[in-house]
C-alpha cells in the first residue's frame, strides 16, 4: 500500500537515518522524554527501532513493514514508536542489544525491542519480515493488555540477567597475551587470509594486536606471514572497491569475494592503521599503496570541504538493489568498451554467470600472481572508475560522527609520520580541529555528532578515547605541544565522567540519565572498546606528560575487566595489547631534536612514545619504565642503544 506523505516528527531531526523515515506512516518519536511520558499517559508499551543509514536490512524492513499502511497502524494503535540512529546514540543501542542477545543469542540491525514505558526492555530481536512483523506485534499487543505483569517481571529478570559488573580485584593471568594470540591464530585461515569463516570480518584491531605481540619477531614468522596474507588477501578480492579505493564493511564468503558492500569511514581508519604498522615492519609496497588509495578516497568522497571533517558512510544500496553501484556485466562491459571488453572482464574477473544476481564483482582473486598494483593496471582501473562514475551513486550519510573522525584522524596522522605525507597530517589536523571546533557542548563537553550546523547528543567513552588517541598520533607527528595539552584536558574530563567502581570506565557518562543504567561495553567489536584505548593512551600519556599515576589509573582500568579478560582473551585484543605496554616497560625517548625523534620512530616500535623537549644541543634520552640511559648525540647512537634495549 502507499505510503503517507505527511511527515512525522522525524522530519525535525538531523539524522540522515532518521530524515530517510521521517514520511512513514508510522507515528514515530526519537528517542527522548516526550515518547515515554505519552506511553505512561497512555498505558502503552514502546516499540524501538534502531538501525543506521547504510544499513542493508534496515532499508529492507522499511520499504516492507515502516512504509506500509496496515503495518503502520496496528503499531501506532498498539504502542508508542521510537527510531533511533544507532551512530548517534551507540550507548542505546548497546544496552538494548545486550538485551537482544540475551534473549535470542544473537544481534543486529535492525535492532527491534519492546519496552515497558520505564524504558526496560522484555522482548527483542533484530530484521522481521512484515507477515512476522504483524504478527509478533499483534502478540504484544494482546500480552500487554491481558498479562502485563508477566512482561515486566520478564523485564526485571532481563536487566538482572544483562548486569555487567567490574572485576572486584584481581590481575591478567600472565599466560593472557599469549593465550589471545594463540587463540585467534587458531581461527586463522591459511588458504584465503583471514580469522574465522564466513561471513568474515577484516577486525584489523586484531591485526594490530597480533602484529604487536609478535613485534620482536621476524617478518616471515607465522604471525607475520599470517598479517601480510590477510592484507594481500582483502586488497586481492571484493572487499577493496579496485576501482574508487577504500574496503566494504565485511566479506560475505570465506574468500573474500563478495563483501557486504556499506563502506564505513571507522573500518577504513583502522585498516589504515593496520597497513601503516605493517609498512614499519616489513616495508610493504602493497601497504603503502592500499594507505595512499584509501587516503584518496577519504580525500575525494568522505571530506566534508568546510569544515574538514568526515563522513561517515556509504550505503551498500542503489535503485534498491545491493551492491548494484559496484558491479558489472559483461555486456556493460562491451557496450562501453567494444573489443576492448575482454580484456577487461579476464583482468578482472568479470563473466556472465556473475558472483551477486548475475552481477560480477570486480576482483583479482583469480590472479594471485599478478602484482595488485601493478602500473598496467591503473589505466585499466582508471577507465572503469569513469565508465562507474556516471551511474547513480550510493547514499551518503553525511553526518559527521566524533567516534568515526577521531579514528581516521588517528590513522592519517600515524600513516602521515610513517610515510612522510605531510598532506595526510595537514587533513589529520583540520578534522581534529573541527571536531573541537564544531563538537563541544557546555564547559567543553564533547559531543558525538555534527549535522548540518548541530550537535549533540552527549559523546561517549569511545569518542574521547578515539580523539585522545588522534591528538598523541598528531603531537607524535608533527611535535606541536599544544595536541599534548589538549590530550591530557580530555583525558581528566573523561576519568571524571566515565569513572566506575574499581578502577573501571562507563560507557557513557555521568550526566547521561535517559537510560534504565550505565553499561560497560569492554569488549572490542567492529573496533576496539574505549576501555582498551583509554588504558593505551593513558600509559602513551604518563611518559609524554610525566604523570606516572596515570600509569596506575590504566593498571587499574586493565584489572577492572581482569575476569572477563580471563575467560574470553581473544575478545580483549586491544585490552591485552595495553596490558603488552605495561609488560614491556614502554620505552620512552626525550630528545631537544626533531630529527632524533624521528628517527627513533624509524622501523616497528609501536610501544615506543616520544617527546620533544628543550635544550640548546642536539641530544636524545631513552628510558624504559623508570630506568634512563645516558644522553646520546647522534642518530648513529641513538639507533644503536635501542636496537640494544629492544625499546619500544
Amino acid at each position: 500500500m502507499p505510503a503517507k506523505t505527511t511527515a512525522n516528527r522525524l522530519i525535525h531531526e538531523s539524522s540522515p537515518y532518521l530524515l530517510q523515515h521521517a514520511h512513514n506512516p508510522v507515528d514515530w518519536y526519537p528517542w527522548g522524554d516526550e515518547a515515554f511520558a505519552r506511553a505512561r499517559e497512555e498505558g502503552k508499551a514502546v516499540f524501538l527501532s534502531i538501525g543506521y543509514s547504510s544499513c542493508h536490512w534496515c532499508h529492507v524492513m522499511e520499504r516492507e513493514s515502516f512504509a506500509d499502511e496496515e503495518a503502520a497502524q496496528l503499531l501506532n494503535r498498539a504502542f508508542v514508536c521510537v527510531k533511533v540512529d544507532r551512530e548517534e546514540r551507540p550507548d542505546v543501542d548497546h544496552f538494548y542489544m545486550r538485551a537482544c542477545q540475551a534473549l535470542s543469542g544473537n544481534g543486529g540491525w535492525p535492532l527491534t525491542a519492546f519496552l515497558a514505558p520505564d524504558r526496560r526492555p522484555f522482548y527483542a530481536g533484530t530484521y522481521f519480515t512484515r507477515e512476522r512483523l504483524l504478527s509478533l506485534t499483534a502478540r504484544m499487543q494482546v500480552l500487554w493488555r491481558t498479562d502485563r505483569e508477566t512482561l515486566l517481571t520478564s523485564a526485571r529478570e532481563l536487566m538482572s540477567a544483562t548486569l555487567e559488573r567490574f572485576s572486584a580485584v584481581g590481575h591478567l593471568p600472565e599466560t593472557a597475551i599469549e593465550d589471545a594470540a594463540r587463540l585467534l591464530m587458531e581461527q586463522y585461515d591459511s588458504r584465503y587470509g583471514g580469522f574465522g569463516g564466513a561471513p568474515k570480518f577484516p577486525c584489523p584491531h586484531n591485526l594490530l594486536f597480533l602484529m604487536r605481540a609478535a613485534r620482536n619477531e621476524a617478518p616471515d614468522s607465522g604471525v607475520w606471514r599470517a598479517v601480510s596474507k590477510t592484507l594481500d588477501a582483502m586488497a586481492r578480492g571484493g572487499l577493496r572497491d579496485h576501482l574508487g579505493g577504500g574496503f566494504c564493511r565485511y566479506s560475505t564468503d570465506e574468500k573474500w569475494l563478495v563483501p557486504h558492500f556499506e563502506k564505513m569511514l571507522y573500518y577504513n581508519a583502522l585498516l589504515m592503521m593496520a597497513c601503516a604498522e605493517h609498512f614499519e615492519k616489513t616495508g610493504s609496497e602493497v601497504s603503502a599503496a592500499l594507505i595512499h588509495e584509501t587516503a584518496a578516497y577519504v580525500f575525494r568522497e568522505m571530506t566534508d570541504q568546510e569544515t574538514g571533517m568526515f563522513y561517515t558512510a556509504q550505503d551498500a544500496d542503489t535503485q534498491g538493489e545491493e551492491g548494484r553501484f559496484y558491479t558489472f556485466t559483461p555486456e556493460e562491459i562491451e557496450d562501453a568498451l567494444g573489443e576492448d571488453a575482454d580484456y577487461y572482464c579476464q583482468i578482472f574477473n568479470i563473466h556472465p554467470k556473475g558472483h551477486l544476481k548475475g552481477r560480477s564483482v570486480i576482483n583479482l582473486l583469480h590472479l594471485p600472481k599478478v602484482p595488485l598494483f601493478d602500473p598496467t593496471l591503473r589505466a585499466l582501473r582508471e577507465t572503469l572508475f569513469e565508465l562507474r562514475k556516471e551511474r547513480l551513486a550510493p547514499f551518503l550519510d553525511s553526518k559527521c560522527l566524533l567516534s568515526s573522525n577521531a579514528l581516521m584522524a588517528a590513522a592519517l596522522a600515524k600513516a602521515g609520520a610513517v610515510l612522510g605525507q605531510g598532506a595526510y597530517q595537514e587533513a589529520a589536523a583540520l578534522s581534529v580541529r573541527g571536531v573541537l571546533r564544531h563538537m563541544r557542548g557546555e564547559e567543553g563537553r564533547l559531543l558525538a555528532v555534527w549535522t548540518d550546523g548541530r550537535a549533540g547528543p552527549p559523546a561517549t567513552l569511545d569518542g574521547y578515547a578515539y580523539l585522545i588517541w588522534a591528538l598523541i598520533e598528531l603531537y607524535e607527528a608533527d611535535y606541536d605541544a599544544g595536541w599534548l595539552e589538549e590530550a591530557g584536558h580530555l583525558s581528566c574530563q573523561a576519568l571524571e565522567l566515565f569513572e566506575g567502581e574499581n578502577g573501571g570506565l562507563y560507557f557513557s557518562g555521568r550526566d547521561v540519565t535517559d537510560l534504565p543504567r550505565r553499561e560497560i561495553n569492554a569488549m572490542d567489536g567492529a573496533v576496539p572498546s574505549g576501555q582498551s584505548v583509554m588504558a593505551m593512551n593513558l600509559l602513551r600519556l604518563s611518559r609524554l606528560l610525566e604523570r606516572e599515576e596515570w600509569e596506575d589509573r590504566a593498571r587499574g582500568l586493565i584489572n577492572s575487566l581482569a575476569e572477563d579478560t580471563a575467560r574470553q582473551p581473544a575478545a580483549f585484543p586491544f585490552l591485552l595489547a595495553a596490558q603488552a605496554y605495561l609488560m614491556d616497560g614502554g620505552a620512552h625517548v626525550a630528545a631537544t631534536d626533531i630529527e632524533l625523534l624521528r628517527a627513533a620512530r624509524r622501523g616497528y616500535r609501536p610501544y615506543l612514545t616520544t617527546r620533544l623537549m628543550e635544550g640548546d644541543t642536539p641530544q636524545a634520552r631513552v628510558c624504559l619504565g623508570k630506568s634512563c640511559y645516558p644522553a646520546v648525540e647522534t642518530v648513529r647512537e641513538l639507533a644503536e642503544l635501542l636496537e640494544k634495549t629492544k625499546g619500544g
